[in-house]
């Protein structure tokens, strides 16, 4: 039951119950935070899932934010104050990778030198050349007699020299070590070589394999040995106190940290190091990752062997149900208007009326986001915006906050896919002023001709599969032509499907299928002429949709 306002309430201008990103979110995270089971799990050291996986304002950073919050050593490691666009800035990298000399390795072993010394310097508090002094004094008498960890303390002197200063210096430092070895130990196989893109242009067939062969040897040669090493020290004596738990947490991997081809290849390097990195008992890395961008990896570094099925235990997915999220509103409505609204706690139907368009206002405003903590805090947010100055919120006031909420999702979806899908905002625009459901088969030649005839002037670099298939068919004669139509339109629909734009009902005895579904099986191929597909409730009032359909 709807409880009345007190006599003197309105809502003001900027109510809220939180921000859309959890570093502008303190307070209610702090106050409101929710936990579906996995705090516990990422919490734990002994427990494998460390790379927490979900859609943009699933929750993932608002879990390290608690995670922090709660423990004492947490290690924040932030990509773009790392020294990488060195690394991407580098005429001699690129020399090399131009030419075919994998640098995985490489990047492997940046991380590990990165994660080992972070370990280290955090543990031993090591900010000046004579805390490091220290440090190896008290660690050699530990290890004295043991010749492989010493050898590994040895590379960290080696290579770490400046390790109390901060880490983009120091990747600096062991990327110059490697350009050094690469110049001069290829310059002395192969004399008078321009280590830049125009040099490779001057170079032989028999040249650019002497390059490669030498180039090859160096990379393979950086210390793999003594690096593997140092996490057995790590492991073996210094991180052994099981009470004291150390974390290391790396977020905002999908921003642009770094050029688009390489952050692939660095991430691919990360994931591959923290598995490396399980084997200390007592520590444990974790990062976030949006699941596109995962795929995304998983899809440009599929040459360098990398299989999904070999990591997926180090996986945390992240979802959320209605309950969750209705949790998730009262305690955040609660936080904001406790004994503001009336004389005691306040949840979320206490403030909203009971019923609009025949369900409750939690299950017409969750309906209307993709089961994600965000959607749900702006559109409630959105509510409160349209209601200043009032003293209640009114069903008008709900479907007058839907058309900014819906047109701002549509905005946020294109934003979120641009990389891997830079035209989702003309897909989207296909299912303009249509029923809320229709026949796959309703998508006309005749609709769908102009939306091809825009996608056929794409540069390559920028083609998914929207586009290769509108290529397709604009290059086929009939009676090919048709097959191709029907191709291109299942790419499309199946697109927005992963998208989360529209739910599909394969045939007359299946259900709905929406992405967010843990079962969900859907392929391109499944989707037939007479297939339904329904457009989600959250784009509605943005394009127009007939919901009568």
């Amino acid at each position: 039951m709807v409880q009345v306002a007190k006599s003197d309430f309105v809502f003001r201008k900027h109510m809220s119950i939180g921000e859309v990103d959890a570093e502008n979110d303190t307070r209610f995270l702090r106050d409101c935070f929710v936990d579906t089971g996995d705090f516990e799990v990422l919490e734990d050291t002994s427990c494998s899932q460390c790379i927490v996986l979900g859609r943009t304002g699933a929750g993932k950073s608002a879990l390290l934010a608690r995670l922090e919050e709660c423990n004492e050593k947490v290690i924040k490691i932030e990509p773009d104050e790392l020294a990488l666009k060195h690394i991407s800035n580098s005429t001699i990298l690129s020399f090399f990778e131009e030419l075919g000399v994998n640098l995985d390795i490489f990047y492997s072993l940046l991380w590990q030198h990165t994660l080992a010394v972070e370990l280290i310097k955090n543990k031993y508090n090591i900010d000046t050349p004579s805390a490091k002094t220290n440090f190896f004094d008290s660690i050699s008498s530990i290890i004295s007699g043991n010749r492989k960890k010493q050898q590994a303390l040895k590379y960290i002197e080696e290579w770490g020299d400046k390790f109390w200063l901060d880490t983009e210096t120091r990747i600096k430092e062991f990327t110059d070590k490697l350009e050094n070895s690469l110049t001069s130990s290829v310059g002395a196989g192969v004399p008078g070589i321009k280590f830049n893109t125009s040099g490779k242009a001057q170079l032989s067939e028999e040249q650019i394999s002497e390059v490669v062969y030498y180039g090859k040897q160096v990379v393979n040669n950086v210390q793999i040995d003594k690096l593997s090493k140092i996490v057995n020290l790590l492991a073996e004596d210094i991180f052994t106190d099981p009470q004291r738990k150390t974390y290391i947490l790396i977020d905002r991997l999908d921003e642009n940290w770094v050029e688009d081809e390489l952050r692939y290849k660095l991430i691919r390097a990360l994931i591959e190091t923290i598995r490396k990195f399980r084997k200390i008992e007592t520590v444990k890395i974790i990062i976030t990752l949006r699941t596109d961008l995962l795929d995304r990896v998983l899809e440009k570094t599929r040459d360098s062997g990398f299989q999904r099925e070999k990591y997926n235990s180090l996986f945390l997915p992240i979802s959320w149900t209605k309950e969750q999220l209705n949790t998730l509103l009262d305690a955040r409505v609660n936080a904001l208007l406790q004994y503001k609204y009336i004389n005691s706690n306040v949840v979320f139907s206490d403030v909203f009326p009971n019923k609009i368009d025949k369900v409750t206002p939690s299950d017409y405003i969750l309906d209307r986001t993709l089961l994600r903590p965000r959607d749900a805090i702006v559109f409630v947010n959105s509510c409160f915006s349209e209601s200043q100055g009032k003293t209640e919120i009114t069903n008008s006031i709900i479907q007058l906050a839907e058309k900014n909420y819906s047109a701002g999702r549509k905005e946020s979806l294109e934003y979120e896919w641009f990389v891997e899908h830079p035209f989702l905002g003309k897909y989207i625009d296909i299912l303009s002023h249509k029923s809320s459901r229709f026949k796959f088969s309703e998508l006309s030649k005749e609709e769908l001709e102009p939306l091809i005839l825009d996608l056929v002037e794409v540069p390559s670099e920028n083609e998914d599969i929207v586009v290769k298939s509108a290529n397709e068919y604009y290059k086929s004669e009939y009676p090919d032509s048709k097959a191709h139509l029907s191709k291109f339109t299942q790419n499309l629909i199946y697109t927005l499907y992963k998208i989360g734009v529209v739910g599909v009902k394969v045939d007359g005895v299946s259900s709905v299928k929406w992405v967010h579904d843990k079962t969900q099986d859907l392929t391109p191929n499944k989707i037939k002429n007479t297939s339904i597909v329904y457009i989600h409730k959250m784009l509605w009032r943005a394009l127009a949709i007939d919901k009568r359909g």
